[in-house]
């Protein structure tokens, strides 16, 4: 299932919260036997009045509000628009002076459990990355500037702009820098308690074997 059509399926469990019982989908609209339109959703509300709905996945733009209000008119519906955003102060003064409503609807109370996953790998591998990416560039570095909490500090005892022309857009900020600081510093307790696990883990290459073992009769 496409986007669009995720959005929209995700749009109808959401109608009767706004008051709205959906009675069709993709109800096309007919003159003299001539497609001249589709509405995405036909609802009623408690009053019997029909609303023509537009669906956006995105942001509705002047054309997406213009099809709402024709294809409203064309049915002798009320026009009402669905979507993430205004596509610019164009569209919303348009669906202002024709009268179209706009619902707008917040990104993540559509992100599925995949999307929600997705977003947290794509992100967790931004981070990573630019944790490594300052890391490699700012080691030789480290030292000198390891008592500095801001970015004045930092810049004149390192070349920011060259340093910036490196980095990805995540890692230009002094939040992540100071990160990178802490991890360089923590950097030989991580790395002995490292060395412990894999001494232990030596100690015993099969304790669950062994136990096994010293068990049998």
């Amino acid at each position: 299932m496409g986007v669009g059509a995720r959005f929209e399926k995700l749009v109808m469990d959401l109608l009767p919260a706004l008051g709205l019982s959906p009675k069709t989908t993709r109800l096309k609209i007919f003159r003299e036997g001539v497609e001249v339109g589709e509405v995405d959703i036909v609802a009623i509300d408690e009053k019997g009045d029909t609303y023509a709905i537009e669906v956006k996945a995105g942001k509705v733009d002047i054309s997406g509000v213009r099809q709402a209000y024709v294809n409203a008119m064309l049915m002798g519906a009320k026009p009402l628009v669905i979507a993430r955003g205004y596509a610019d102060e164009g569209a919303r003064q348009l669906a202002k002076e024709l009268g179209v409503e706009v619902v707008l609807l917040p990104d993540y109370i559509f992100l599925s459990l995949d999307d929600l996953y997705t977003a947290f790998a794509s992100g967790l591998a931004r981070f990573f990355k630019a944790v490594l990416s300052l890391y490699t560039n700012l080691y030789q570095y480290l030292d000198y500037i390891k008592e500095c909490q801001e970015m004045e500090c930092i810049c004149k005892k390192v070349n920011c702009d060259e340093l910036f022309k490196k980095l990805p857009k995540e890692a230009r900020n002094i939040e992540m820098i100071l990160l990178v600081l802490e991890l360089h510093n923590a950097m030989p307790m991580i790395c002995e308690e490292v060395n412990q696990c894999i001494r232990f883990l030596k100690s015993t290459k099969n304790p669950c074997g062994s136990q096994s073992r010293e068990n049998t009769p």
